[in-house]
């Protein structure tokens, strides 16, 4: 074995029996992040090149703690950020990704951050509400609920 690229998918409900090919509905953010592993390091298995188990409970419990962390905003869809706000948060939230990753998971000259990729439905940008188009929708949408509860 050599030096070998390790790719592993994380999702923003920070559930591990959610694989990609089942949720590409277009309402899974998924963090894709790539490794460049030293031999030792990773193996190969099940058609896969992953982390030997060690590497992959650790990184297992760094993405969990790192998920937990931002679990109320993913949930929320970023609610308080308008227009590229939203991008400008998504864009911190990354470096942070990084950030702990060195910090917490990254062994010098043997696994090293590769890239960090968004996939799935990280929104880029989130209207402000300030057309009258769309607070007409939304005053539609308040009429609509509320004669559901007179009924």
């Amino acid at each position: 074995m050599a030096i070998a690229l390790v790719n592993e998918m994380f999702n923003e409900f920070n559930d591990p029996d959610l694989s990609y090919k089942d949720s590409r509905d277009g309402y899974t953010e998924w963090f894709k992040l790539s490794f460049l592993v030293d031999d030792g390091y990773h193996k190969f298995e099940d058609g896969k090149r992953k982390f030997i188990p060690k590497y992959d409970e650790e990184l297992q419990e760094v993405m969990s703690n790192f998920l937990n962390k931002y679990q109320k905003e993913f949930e929320s869809s970023f609610i308080n950020e308008k227009e590229f706000e939203v991008l400008d948060r998504t864009k911190e939230i990354v470096k942070d990704l990084k950030q702990t990753l060195e910090k917490e998971f990254l062994i010098e000259d043997k696994i090293s951050l590769f890239s960090i990729d968004l996939v799935g439905s990280w929104q880029a940008f989130k209207s402000s509400g300030s057309s009258k188009l769309e607070q007409r929708f939304y005053s539609d949408i308040t009429n609509h609920v509320e004669k559901k509860h007179q009924k």
